[in-house]
């Protein structure tokens, strides 16, 4: 298509007149680039599509507005003054409506309608939307700002009443970025402005907001600023002002853009939108309009092409409401549920009561706000004095079920027919009397909010009403309410509706009962999503309530944890806490990518993460256990088998390792199997407390840390990863947030800790040296140690051990000085010395070491009854004599356990270290020349000893030889984990077999064979370089190594045959013997005073190093230019670096070379010849005499006053830091001291060779012979499992009863006393207001002051005024019981028949005004009846579809209703032409064609279809035959399968109410009547068992067949009671008797086609035919039951009409 582009700039001259008029020049003209000239109408004001963004774009190709296509002049009778004004672009003012310009019969002006539309010649030509207007290109659309209202911007749409609901939510969620709502409130009630009480009001306001902003709910309006909607905009704003909430709620208003005044100001007639639209709250609304409200988020403007035509948006809103509740909420997979809707409804008119009502039709809750005024409080009046009574029924497998059944007393009818006549007029009277009853029929969906003073009027119980409407709604669904109140995060709902002290544990005995294996999957699923939504309290609440975590997670729901980035939706909810973890997520993508995995996350990348942030020392089960390294990720978590793929990338065997079984049953079983069956978790709180902590998700890990095990061990772990996390981040928020929940961890390490020293010394030490099974083997030490935990070492239980540790075997009795005595003189040593009482230990020591070895003999008996594969037992060590307890020692053993003591192991190196400083100074100063001394052969055989020691410590991991599985000693500290966790976790043995091939070992457990991964057998660099790499991290080692090498260099130089490099070898030395000396203060680390203060050097050397950064600008920029000015044009050379440099730094320390300076000739020479040989130094220049001294003066100033005394000020500083944490300082230095010498051997330098070379023969025979080294070390310790479960279980105990103390002081601290104060005060002085608006109520309606109590307010009174007022009320009972017998005996005895006039009079009114309400109600029901009332309610059954609204005036087809437009409507089922439809669908073809098609009012022989009427000859008008009834609202033939007459039948079998004894039930002097009924699956009413009758059935035969099938049942299981019943029903259906026979009232009527029925009356008066019949519901009904006959009673269609016939027939009570 040919398009005339023409540029526009925002100050272009083509700008006329009239385009300054319009309405939407100059509000966007950035917009407005390009000006085009269609083709067609359709493509008026087109733009290029590279202009527009995305939003615009999308709303003009896919949203349509309606226009009015022909011109139908409105009559002139019609009056126009109330008709507003209309604004017309471009053609006069704004708001002034151009004189007697003609309207048309859309609403609109005729200058609103193009040229070339044609126009109707004759005002009474009918105009319908269908025919009369089409969709075009919506011209409203965009953001719009509120003048006056601030300067937010809301969405809108003009939209067609036609538009898709399924391009609707792709507006609302994709272009308008909406979230998916938990929740939906369709917000209803008057339209008008309307006042509730200030409380009420309040109150209402608040709890709207606090439902909304706790669940992510969507409110839905009508939009306007008016009534309900006007005070629902109010409350956002309100709640925006205070809340600091980030997330808007959003408020959609869903109005008629027809009705929307100065609607002109939001189009835009280039339909480019409006960004933004100025739009103007008027001070007047003109009639028939309203204006927007400012305060809703989004707005919906329905448009069908008309104008001034309310309830445009009806249709509309209902079915985007019920689009909306087809999505599902954001809380997983399996957890989420679709999105629950409720009504609110608030004051209103009928309008309201038809939405209510078809609210609870369509199964939705309502809240009815009590108070609010109208027909709010007309249906909770209704709702509160009807009665819900439970009736019993049989369903179709035979059992009794409760149905519950609202039933409105005859007074309470009446009344509500008062209150109804009295808000609403006598129009329509009837109409809506039976929408207030029908709208709670079914009681489970209606909720009252009630607002009183002392009883549920609080701020939350109106958000509390809404949610447990919701509940009430699904009552029966439990594990659907606790979906809903999972994403509504609602746990106060959880708590109080769900999980109560019977229900929930009924319900789940009830379900184990009939063994639901969907139960705990339910909940499995509920917990998964409640943990990814990190819903603490739920999980908490779940654990609480029958979730196992050992049944719930699986590798497969953990792996789905950590991928649920991938595994769900980008737009979903979720991802905002995903964003909240981008940082985990970027570790472990680097890990993933680097291990090869390319699309999900597995538990080895996590190992390999949680590796990195702990420390090399600690190895995850993750990376160790072949179950879990090898797991198939991508078939657990997308279910495509590895076998089906082809496994790409899987080694062979990976699924039998996985599985511990064959390959060919694992690859069987893949492509049958529902689900990958791995095996449970031992310790899953420890998986999922690991998963929060990585996710930094505080409160969860805290609870998780509470349910599981090493609370100690898991509370460091935590720590030590947080506090990694915070140094690898450069978010500054984070990474204070990650090390305050760091620091939170670690304090709970402590408290635990010490709560267990204060319990049991010994208990809480051997918790500190455990090995840790779950913990990568480590201790809690360890942890703490490589987690840098100062706080945790430096507590009393890790100092008492290292006190222990220290001192060895000997006792801490000893003092410093009687050590330092027995160091140099042995031979005290037995005298002097004490020793610790070992007796005790050694034998728990013992029993300890024998009970690990039985369960190691237990293991491997076991598993020789499993394997003939030759096993080596693990012998009892020969050296320990377990039987005996020692109570002496030997003197040997004295020695031993002095010598091998780490205090003196320490004594000999400090001392071995002295004498070597003295040998080496020696050696220096006296014996350092050409000739190669002894002294100089022993000092080098010295440093060699130092550095073997130096070697042993890189090449043995820390705490390598601690480890209990010393018989894997040839393998790494990584391996020899990995096949200890390998063995035990299999409950199985570790066996060597000698035919691994490649130099391998395999180990073969009790379900699978473990051979080292490749990673493993060929990690020994990678192995060598993670300790040279832990070696290197300790300044002390790099001081050593640095010594090492000097020394190594300066012995190079010493051999050289110069005289030049051994001067050069002396100063290396010399330097080396320096270093040396420096390596001393290491020794100090260990005392009090002097440990701490090294470490404040250490941090003064980096203060000082930053400093040197800064001085050396100074100090560069001043040499540099004083030496320039001092001496010009200097040669290039190392000296003239040297003399400038010179220059600037010694002045620093007050050499200011003034002499230099100021020196003159003869002192020397500027001649170049002269001072180049150094004969005399060269003369300063003249200017440098004044010049440098100046600047000079300034270089000193800031070096010397400013820079120097920052230096202190930063030295001062690091001094109190480090002052105030001297303590924990010092305690964590002697920790990694007394760890150093626990490890060395106990010769010292040089004589420790032997001790290496005694280890170097030991290794090599462990690995020869296959022997376990005995080393023992006393920081780690292994317990049988026994003695280990013991001491889990009592810390657990210990950690338990400290958070719970630790809860109950946090409940009664100062704060929580201040809010419970707070809500006290609050609730005082609400209730004083209250008081006041009564009073003041009564006092404005002339009355005396408030007489009583308000309802529910609790009054105090003293005890004794309490006592008197009881014995009272006694007297006042005792008196009333006397009087009711005397007037008995008087009337019995006739002495006084006549009773007292005060009690007649009153009796005889409530006599008559009973039977005037009992009057009143049989009226209601024929007048019902006469007005066709069911076939008009709005709502067609099974549909969306709602009739066009037909007043009770203009039923009948006689009057004039030249309004009426009926909707069309056939249902998908009758569409399909089943045999009982017909076949033909007169009403899509033209009237004419319709001729002849079918045959009305006689017998119809093709179909064999009788369609005559009961009532007589019916009209048929356009081949079309009209309902003798009247008008329905919508034509064709609905859910109706024939046009015209649909026959069918309605039996009604009764039989009188019996008591137990047999006597027929009286009420009112009359028999009362039970009937059989049926209650219906489509619209849950009772109704009377009748049926449609097939093509050529009589309707005696329809009434028997539908009796049988919807009321009997399958009943008849006895074959010899089946004849008698048979014969009985014969006789009985014989006996009937025709009650009525016509039109039946019924929703599924339409104008052209209607139920006609016969009812027959089936009575069994003796009761003996149906007795024996006991009733069971058919497949199309869901119970059957007998019921009273009563005028109370809601039935389907007209039955209640039929009922009553009855009852007057037989003279039954009605």
């Amino acid at each position: 298509m040919d398009k005339k582009v023409t540029k526009v700039s925002p100050a272009d001259p083509m700008d006329t007149i009239e385009n300054m008029e319009s309405p939407s020049h100059g509000k966007s003209l950035i917009s407005l680039h390009y000006n085009e000239e269609a083709v067609d109408a359709e493509n008026v004001g087109a733009a290029p599509v590279e202009t527009m963004t995305y939003q615009q774009r999308w709303i003009r190709d896919n949203i349509k507005m309606r226009v009015c296509t022909k011109f139908v002049e409105k009559p002139t009778n019609v009056n126009s003054d109330l008709l507003p004004p209309v604004r017309v672009p471009g053609k006069g003012l704004p708001g002034i409506q151009s004189e007697a310009e003609p309207i048309c019969r859309c609403g609109y002006p005729r200058s609103t309608h193009g040229q070339s539309l044609s126009s109707g010649t004759s005002g009474m030509e009918d105009w319908k939307v269908d025919t009369h207007t089409k969709a075009t290109r919506t011209n409203a659309f965009g953001t719009v700002e509120f003048l006056g209202f601030g300067e937010n911007e809301r969405n809108y749409v003009r939209v067609d009443v036609d538009t898709k609901m399924k391009d609707m939510m792709e507006l609302m969620m994709d272009v308008w970025g909406l979230e998916k709502p938990n929740l939906l409130i369709s917000v209803t009630g008057g339209a008008k402005n309307f006042t509730m009480k200030q409380k009420l009001k309040e109150e209402f306001r608040r709890g709207l907001m606090k439902v909304a902003r706790s669940t992510g709910a969507w409110i839905i309006t009508g939009g306007t600023n008016a009534g309900v909607m006007k005070h629902v905009g109010e409350a956002v704003r309100d709640y925006g002002l205070v809340s600091a909430s980030t997330n808007p709620i959003i408020v959609i208003g869903v109005a008629t853009w027809g009705c929307i005044q100065n609607k002109e100001d939001l189009t835009d007639s280039e339909c480019r939108g409006k960004w933004p639209a100025s739009y103007r709250l008027g001070k007047k609304q003109r009639p028939k309009e309203s204006f927007l409200d400012p305060n809703h988020t989004h707005f919906v403007l329905v448009d069908n092409g008309t104008q001034h035509q309310f309830g445009v948006e009806i249709p509309f809103r209902a079915w985007m409401e019920n689009s909306i509740a087809n999505m599902k909420t954001n809380t997983g997979k399996n957890a989420s549920v679709y999105v629950p809707v409720v009504l609110l409804v608030l004051e209103g008119g009928p309008g309201t009561l038809e939405t209510a009502h078809q609210a609870v039709a369509n199964n939705t809750p309502i809240v009815i706000v009590q108070g609010s005024g109208r027909a709010a409080d007309i249906l909770a009046y209704a709702y509160q004095n009807s009665i819900g009574e439970e009736i019993g029924a049989t369903d179709q497998e035979g059992k009794t079920k409760k149905i519950t059944q609202t039933i409105f007393d005859a007074s309470v009818e009446a009344e509500i027919r008062n209150q109804v006549e009295e808000n609403f007029g006598k129009k329509n009277l009837v109409r809506h009397c039976e929408m207030v009853k029908e709208t709670l029929k079914n009681r489970d969906l209606v909720t009252v909010f009630e607002f009183s003073i002392g009883g549920r009027g609080s701020s939350k119980d109106i958000d509390r009403a809404i949610l447990q409407a919701l509940l009430r709604a699904n009552k029966d669904q439990i594990f659907d309410q606790l979906k809903l109140a999972l994403a509504w995060n609602r746990i106060d709902i959880a708590k109080s509706e769900i999980f109560t002290d019977d229900r929930f544990i009924q319900y789940k005995e009830g379900v184990n009962r009939h063994r639901n294996k969907d139960v705990p999957s339910m909940l499995f699923e509920i917990m998964q999503s409640a943990l990814i939504l990190n819903r603490v309290t739920f999980v908490e609440l779940l654990m609480d309530n029958g979730v196992n975590l050992k049944d719930f997670l699986t590798k497969k729901r953990l792996l789905k944890l950590y991928n649920h980035r991938d595994l769900y939706d980008s737009s979903s909810n979720m991802m905002q806490e995903i964003n909240k973890n981008i940082q985990l997520y970027q570790l472990l993508d680097k890990i993933r990518r680097k291990n090869g995995n390319e699309k999900y996350i597995s538990l080895v990348d996590v190992g390999c993460l949680i590796q990195d942030l702990i420390g090399d020392f600690y190895t995850p089960w993750y990376l160790i256990d072949p179950k879990v390294r090898d797991l198939d990720v991508e078939y657990l978590l997308d279910g495509v088998s590895a076998k089906c793929m082809g496994m790409p990338g899987i080694k062979k065997g990976i699924l039998s390792m996985a599985t511990g079984q064959k390959q060919e049953t694992v690859e069987n079983e893949l492509l049958t199997s529902d689900e990958f069956q791995v095996p449970d978790f031992d310790n899953p709180f420890q998986e999922l407390f690991l998963w929060a902590v990585l996710l930094n998700r505080q409160e969860m890990a805290k609870i998780l840390w509470k349910g599981g095990k090493d609370a100690t061990a898991a509370a460091l772990v935590a720590s030590g990863m947080l506090n990694s996390l915070s140094r690898q981040t450069d978010d500054t928020e984070l990474a204070k947030k990650l090390k305050e929940n760091s620091q939170e961890f670690s304090n709970l390490a402590i408290a635990v800790l010490n709560e267990c020293y204060d319990v049991e010394e010994k208990k809480a030490q051997n918790l500190l040296i455990r090995e840790l099974e779950h913990w990568g083997a480590a201790t809690c030490v360890l942890l703490a140690v490589e987690s840098n935990n100062k706080k945790f070492i430096s507590q009393t239980a890790c100092q008492t051990l290292l006190n222990n540790v220290w001192m060895g075997n000997l006792s801490l009795d000893n003092q410093l000085l009687q050590l330092l005595l027995c160091v140099f003189i042995p031979p005290l040593i037995l005298p002097v010395i004490k020793f610790k009482d070992n007796s005790d230990q050694d034998g728990v020591e013992n029993l300890e070491r024998k009970g690990v070895l039985r369960d190691k003999k237990r293991k491997l008996e076991k598993q020789k009854t499993l394997s003939s594969i030759p096993v080596k037992e693990e012998k009892e060590d020969p050296q320990v004599d377990y039987e005996s307890k020692p109570s002496n020692l030997s003197f040997w053993k004295k020695l031993y356990y002095f010598y091998t003591a780490p205090v003196i192991i320490f004594a000999h190196n400090v001392l071995s270290y002295v004498i070597f400083l003295g040998l080496y100074s020696y050696i220096l100063l006296v014996k350092f020349n050409k000739d190669v001394s002894n002294e100089e052969i022993i000092l080098i055989i010295w440093v060699f000893s130092i550095f073997a020691e130096e070697v042993r410590q890189v090449t043995d991991h820390t705490f390598s030889n601690w480890t209990p599985c010393s018989l894997l000693s040839q393998y790494s500290i990584y391996e020899r984990i990995t096949i200890y966790r390998t063995s035990t976790n299999q409950n199985a043995s570790l066996i060597i077999n000698p035919s691994a091939s490649n130099n391998t070992q395999s180990f073969r457990g009790k379900n699978h064979s473990f051979h080292p991964p490749q990673k493993m057998q060929s990690s020994s660099t990678k192995n060598f370089n993670t300790k040279l790499q832990s070696y290197i991290t300790d300044p002390w080692n790099i001081v050593d190594v640095a010594t090492i090498f000097i020394f190594v260099m300066g012995i190079v130089l010493r051999f050289l045959p110069f005289d030049s490099t051994l001067e050069a070898a002396r100063c290396v030395m010399a330097l080396n013997l320096v270093i040396f000396f420096f390596r001393i203060l290491h020794i100090f680390s260990v005392h009090k005073q002097l440990g701490p203060k090294l470490v404040m050097i250490g941090r003064m050397l980096k203060d000082l190093l930053y400093f040197i950064i800064i001085l050396m600008v100074f100090v560069v920029s001043y040499s540099i230019a004083a030496y320039s000015v001092m001496y010009p044009n200097s040669e290039l050379s190392i000296v003239l670096v040297y003399n400038v440099m010179r220059l600037g730094y010694w002045n620093l320390y007050g050499e200011l070379f003034l002499e230099d300076i100021e020196r003159e000739e003869p002192d020397c020479s500027f001649d170049d010849s002269v001072y180049s040989n150094g004969s005399l130094p060269r003369c300063p220049s003249a200017v440098s005499r004044y010049a440098v001294p100046i600047l000079m003066g300034f270089y000193v100033l800031f070096c010397n006053i400013l820079l120097l005394n920052l230096l202190i000020a930063m030295f001062s500083y690091t001094f109190e830091i480090t002052q105030m944490d001297t303590d924990s300082i010092w305690k964590f230095m002697r920790f990694n001291t007394i760890r150093e010498y626990c490890d060395r051997t106990p010769l010292p330098a040089p004589f420790c060779l032997i001790s290496h070379f005694y280890l170097l023969l030991q290794q090599c025979s462990s690995k020869c012979c296959k022997q376990r080294s005995n080393q023992i070390n006393s920081l780690i310790k292994r317990f049988s499992s026994d003695k280990a479960r013991e001491l889990v279980q009592w810390e657990n105990m210990i950690a338990d009863a400290f958070m719970n103390r630790l809860e109950l002081e946090e409940k009664k601290n100062i704060e929580n006393r201040v809010i419970n104060t707070q809500e006290s005060i609050h609730e005082l002085f609400f209730k004083l207001d209250e008081l006041q608006d009564l009073q003041a109520t009564s006092g404005s309606s002339g009355q005396a002051p408030i007489s009583k109590a308000p309802v529910n307010q609790v009054v105090r009174m003293p005890p004794q005024m309490d006592k008197r007022l009881l014995a009272l009320e006694e007297q006042m009972q005792q008196s009333t019981v006397a009087l009711n017998w005397i007037m008995k005996i008087l009337q019995e005895q006739e002495k006084n028949t006549r009773v007292a006039p005060m009690l007649e009079d009153k009796r005889e009114n409530e006599k008559q005004k009973k039977e005037k309400d009992k009057a009143l109600v049989k009226n209601t029901v024929e007048e019902r009846k006469r007005l066709n009332y069911k076939a008009r309610l709005p709502c067609y059954p099974q549909s969306l579809i709602n009739r066009f609204p037909v007043p009770d005036h203009k039923v009948s087809w006689e009057i004039p209703f030249p309004e009426y437009d009926p909707v069309i409507y056939e249902a998908p089922e009758v569409k399909e032409h089943p045999y009982w439809a017909d076949t033909i669908d007169l009403i899509f073809m033209k009237p004419e064609e319709r001729i002849g098609k079918i045959k009305f009012n006689e017998y119809d022989d093709l179909n064999k279809v009788n369609r005559k009427s009961y009532v007589g000859t019916y009209q048929v008008q356009d081949g079309l035959p009209l309902n003798p009834t009247g008008r329905t609202g919508l034509i064709g033939r609905g859910l109706l399968g024939r046009y015209g007459p649909n026959h069918c039948g309605d039996p009604i079998v009764t039989r009188w109410k019996r008591d137990d004894i047999g006597n027929v039930v009286m009420k009112e002097g009359k028999k009362v009547l039970e009937f059989v009924a049926i209650f219906r699956k489509d619209n849950k009413l009772w109704s009377i068992p009748g049926g449609m009758c097939e093509p050529g059935q009589k309707v005696s035969q329809c009434l028997k067949a539908e009796f049988t099938e919807e009321a009997l049942g399958s009943l008849v299981e006895d074959s010899n009671m089946e004849e008698k019943i048979k014969s009985d029903l014969k006789i009985m259906m014989e006996e009937g008797e025709e009650i009525y026979k016509g039109i039946c009232d019924d929703p599924r009527n339409t104008d052209n086609s209607w139920l006609e029925t016969v009812v027959f009356n089936y009575h069994d008066d003796t009761g003996k035919v149906l007795h024996p019949f006991l009733l069971r519901a058919g497949e199309t009904v869901e119970a059957a039951s007998w019921l009273e006959v009563s005028s109370s009673l809601m039935l389907h269609s007209s039955h209640l009409y039929y009922v009553q016939l009855v009852a007057e027939k037989l003279n039954a009570f009605f």
